[in-house]
């Protein structure tokens, strides 16, 4: 499932590199109870790994950051003319559920030190479908896949082959870190129509990462689940966060 939070507030400024900030604004809207510290500062485990249930979109044309709107660039900031929206998305309803009525309760949200109001908050989600699907995703955060040897990150684009391995071993480990079963996980890449090179600054870190379009065969619980948590690592950084772009039958997504 995920949400479109939209936003109003004249001149909204941020700097480029501000993705902590939202991630810091989502976790603004849990509880602080032990359910609120539990998504902050435990998340879901498999074989020592750890995932954090949610993601968010992360692209510009000129820049990379989380928020949709009309905006210009100045002295390495974005200034945005009133109105703006950001998505979150997360396989665990719960975790929405909180934020959804947190963002109910409010009219307005705490962002970069400026109150901005809460305009509208939607409800978004993909229609089912049955057996395998080619459609055509991309990617509205740069998708991530590094590993991780002697303190040296060897970093792949969508189009190596050790990717394919990372999302599926990815999907894979988030099923059972969620306990989500997938009967049959299917996803194949048909072919990739772009990938663009980033370089995404994440509080003290540089990652190198892409934007990408691809072509993929797939069932809807794996598309539900790479839609709802992202694909690729980093998801609760702002990483990985996916749409449909069209689709090669006549089934609407």
């Amino acid at each position: 499932m995920r949400l479109k939070i939209q936003l109003s507030y004249n001149n909204f400024k941020v700097p480029m590199s501000y993705q902590s900030i939202i991630q810091g604004v989502i976790y603004s809207l849990l509880s602080k109870d032990e359910l609120g510290d539990f998504y902050h500062n435990n998340g879901y485990h498999y074989d020592k790994k750890t995932f954090k249930c949610f993601t968010y979109e992360n692209k510009y044309k000129n820049y990379i950051g989380p928020l949709f709107g009309k905006y210009k660039i100045e002295n390495k900031h974005l200034i945005f003319d009133s109105d703006f929206y950001f998505y979150i998305s997360s396989l665990d309803e719960e975790f929405l559920k909180h934020v959804y009525k947190t963002l109910l309760l409010n009219d307005s949200l705490l962002i970069n030190k400026q109150q901005v109001k809460i305009k509208n908050i939607s409800i978004l989600n993909l229609q089912p479908f049955i057996g395998t699907k080619k459609i055509c995703i991309e990617t509205l955060s740069p998708m991530l896949f590094y590993s991780t040897k002697d303190n040296y990150s060897t970093y792949y684009r969508p189009s190596n082959k050790e990717s394919i391995n990372f999302i599926i071993n990815n999907i894979q480990d988030k099923c059972l870190a969620y306990h989500y079963p997938i009967k049959e996980l299917v996803f194949k890449i048909d072919s990739i129509i772009y990938e663009k090179r980033r370089m995404m600054k994440f509080k003290n870190c540089f990652y190198e990462c892409f934007m990408t379009k691809l072509e993929i065969e797939t069932n809807f619980e794996t598309l539900s689940l790479i839609y709802n948590c992202g694909l690729s690592s980093k998801n609760s950084c702002g990483f990985g966060m996916i749409d449909i772009a069209h689709e090669k039958s006549n089934i609407s997504l």
